[in-house]
């Protein structure tokens, strides 16, 4: 993986691109949908590329986008989330619905949570090894691999309660209780990282990230985001993306649903 490559580890500390000061780090985000494409060829005499043309494509390029917006790595449409064993879809979490631009369907979104630290690669394989364990895979390995389980260290029930309960206000219309339990599981998710040891080791294209998602916002002056002592950008960075991302959605339009509210959102992201 990125984070165990000693290759990629090693470009990190390269001057030519950090200036020295170890500014470079490689992340990857995935968005995606499921259904049918049609393949073609596309260019002209002197170059031709092929190329994939259907409405999960741009589906798929949107959900993509749109992780930027939630402050997550990975984001999944209702499709992909159908086709998962029962041990993969308890471990997604559904923190929006919306509808894309093209499109008045209204679909369930899905995110993985899975945080990064350097210290979390302890059981690294050789590639037999790890051929070997694909070619044995079971569902079960959402619950055995060391990697899964120790990435998802920032994940509890507690969290989760709570932000199920203030997604569910969200949809519902219940605007300002949804500010208030979506404000109280970010903090939940802040302390929870905290004490996990993350916050040596947050990414600095991830704080930036967030922070530039949420600067217009005013969701970092109260008491659940602001104590003294803590730096802005490492406390949203340290906190839930998709929380953040809804209390701002619903103070943007003022902290009350409108009259006409249906449940779902436009994802403005392309």
């Amino acid at each position: 993986g990125i984070h165990r490559d000693a290759t990629l580890l090693k470009w990190q500390s390269d001057f030519r691109l950090g200036a020295g000061v170890h500014a470079t780090s490689i992340e990857l985000i995935f968005g995606m949908d499921a259904g049918w494409a049609v393949e073609g060829a596309v260019g002209s005499s002197y170059k031709i590329d092929a190329t994939y043309l259907s409405p999960h494509v741009n589906m798929a390029s949107r959900m993509m986008s749109a992780t930027k917006q939630y402050g997550v790595f990975f984001l999944f449409s209702q499709a992909v989330q159908g086709l998962l064993s029962d041990n993969a879809k308890d471990k997604l979490r559904h923190i929006d619905t919306v509808t894309v631009k093209g499109s008045s369907v209204q679909q369930k979104i899905f995110t993985y949570d899975a945080k990064v630290r350097s210290d979390f690669f302890l059981y690294s394989k050789t590639e037999d090894q790890a051929d070997l364990d694909s070619e044995r895979y079971s569902p079960a390995i959402w619950d055995t691999d060391q990697d899964i389980v120790a990435m998802r260290n920032h994940i509890d029930d507690d969290f989760m309660r709570v932000f199920n309960r203030g997604r569910d206000e969200y949809l519902a219309g219940n605007w300002p209780k949804a500010i208030s339990l979506l404000k109280k599981a970010d903090r939940i998710m802040f302390d929870r990282e905290v004490d996990e040891g993350y916050v040596s080791h947050v990414p600095s294209d991830n704080m930036r990230s967030l922070s530039n998602v949420l600067d217009s916002s005013d969701i970092y002056d109260d008491e659940y985001y602001h104590e003294e002592g803590e730096d802005k950008v490492t406390r949203l960075a340290l906190g839930d993306g998709p929380c953040q991302r809804l209390i701002a959605y619903m103070n943007e339009m003022g902290g009350q649903a409108p009259d006409d509210w249906a449940g779902y959102r436009p994802l403005t992201s392309k």
